[in-house]
């Protein structure tokens, strides 16, 4: 025991000298060696991509309050083919105005916005090649590789522009390879994302401007797409995994957008809830609301049944992560088709039959009614769904400026017009043409129906077109902030 005691002394003192001038000592060959090859990979690796990032700047305009702002972000990306084309992230790029990439050699180019997917936090643009002539300018693109293959522990590097920063790098491990969300992440905007697909968890640094960057691995793929990391927590950052961003550019490179399929359900587990629907432990998902408007309802399936098939495939939803699986199921699902399902209600087993219809989002394009005071959008079945509203018609107001005809009229955020004078209102495009013909004969006074839940509300604007209401607002342009924040 001391001579091993007398070992440990002498070896601490070899690699930890008394004095601070003291010659340090250096790694053992074989040590040395490997730390090297190391260092060697991730430079390969590093360089395989690096010269394929680029910083993105985005110009976007968008109603606050009822009011017009311009706003700039930036985030990253990566160019993935000799057309110019970079995947990013949505919430980067998804509504922007303008657009225009940093490139390796540090030239900048305009760019145009391909196609976006807010459900799975991915957009396309592509460069301006007409600008990328004009200067010369080359650039190259980076390898896919298989997210399939990733597991926990896989070393990866993060590679983007942390804060506008110019490009760094970070790396880490994949901390778990298929996080699943048990909600939809907030996007901003009534926008949400993270429903339909798993996403990699890891401790690789991604920071605000780090969104649409490259997660790379040691062989110099990307194999995911930095979104975000946690404000409450170091060293928990997630990813898109290349395998999802794959469809979502095949199917933006071929018809612009992604569809997906909706039925008008939403889902529960059925944990704990076994022994009331007298049922096995993984047998069916519970039912816990129906969109009045959906196909579901259409076919007759209501709060509280328990679907056991959906479309020929057995269904369990005990867990939260099954649920997500029927999710996703039902989201690939062709839009239009015609599906079966095979329903438990009380003791009797029903087959149904529903038509799917495409997946919206909560957001639709705002519209402004600009002497009115106030800005709204269609009811999209999503919002319906949110809000617990019983169908999809009228307008839903979005935003009332301060001191205009809505805001006196005590006309708020959230309500639904459908109604004016003694004209129903269908959507925003149908009180557009309400709305143009009412100033074009000046009417001082109109007459608005609402919904405010179960209540309904009459409200009269009053309009003085002697003394022109403030148009929106265009804020200027605020100094550019991670796209992130």
């Amino acid at each position: 025991m001391k001579r091993l005691a007398l070992l440990a002394v002498l070896s601490f003192v070899a690699v930890f000298p008394a004095c601070p001038g003291c010659q340090p000592s250096t790694l053992h060959p074989a040590h040395e060696s490997v730390y090297r090859q190391e260092e060697d990979i991730i430079k390969k690796a590093r360089d395989m991509v690096y010269p394929a990032t680029v910083r993105v700047e985005a110009r976007k305009t968008e109603f606050f309050g009822g009011e017009k702002k311009h706003e700039g972000g930036f985030g990253s990306g990566v160019i993935f083919d000799p057309q110019g084309h970079i995947l990013t992230n949505y919430h980067v790029a998804g509504r922007a105005d303008q657009l225009s990439c940093t490139l390796y050699n540090k030239e900048r180019v305009k760019a145009k916005l391909v196609g976006a997917d807010p459900w799975t936090d991915l957009a396309v643009i592509q460069l301006d090649l007409a600008e990328i002539k004009e200067k010369g300018i080359t650039f190259t693109w980076a390898p896919f590789g298989d997210s399939s293959l990733v597991s926990e522990g896989d070393r990866v590097l993060t590679i983007g522009s942390p804060f506008g920063l110019s490009r760094s790098i970070s790396s880490g491990i994949i901390s778990c390879h298929d996080r699943i969300l048990g909600e939809a992440m907030d996007l901003g905007g009534g926008l949400e994302t993270g429903l339909f697909n798993t996403w990699f968890q890891t401790d690789a640094a991604i920071n605000p401007g780090n969104s649409g960057g490259p997660l790379v691995n040691f062989q110099g793929e990307v194999i995911g797409i930095n979104t975000r990391g946690s404000r409450g927590a170091n060293e928990l950052g997630f990813a898109i995994p290349i395998n999802v961003a794959k469809e979502v550019i095949r199917q933006i490179l071929t018809n612009g957008k992604v569809t997906r399929s909706d039925v008008g359900l939403t889902f529960q587990p059925l944990q704990d809830l076994e022994s009331f629907f007298v049922v096995g432990k993984s047998e069916g998902a519970v039912v816990s609301s129906v969109d009045p408007d959906g196909p579901a309802a259409k076919a007759g399936v209501k709060p509280q049944d328990l679907l056991l098939q959906y479309n020929g495939h057995q269904v369990s939803g005990r867990y939260p992560e099954e649920l997500f699986e029927l999710r996703r199921l039902i989201a690939d699902t062709t839009v239009g088709a015609t599906v079966p399902l095979l329903i438990k209600r009380g003791s009797t087993t029903l087959n149904l039959k529903l038509v799917t219809v495409e997946l919206t989002t909560v957001r639709s394009e705002e519209v402004n009614f600009e002497k009115w005071g106030f800005v709204g959008q269609n009811i999209t079945s999503r919002l319906a769904e949110r809000d617990n509203l019983k169908d999809s018609r009228g307008v839903y107001v979005t935003g009332v400026r301060t001191g205009e005809p809505a805001e006196k009229a005590e006309i708020s955020r959230g309500t639904i017009l459908f109604r004016v004078g003694s004209t129903d209102v269908a959507d925003a495009d149908q009180l557009k043409k309400i709305y143009d013909a009412s100033v074009a004969k000046k009417e001082t006074s109109v007459f608005l129906k609402f919904r405010a839940g179960p209540a309904v509300l009459l409200k009269v604007l009053k309009i003085d077109y002697a003394q022109e209401p403030a148009a929106p607002k265009d804020k200027k342009d605020k100094d550019a902030k991670p796209a992130d924040k």
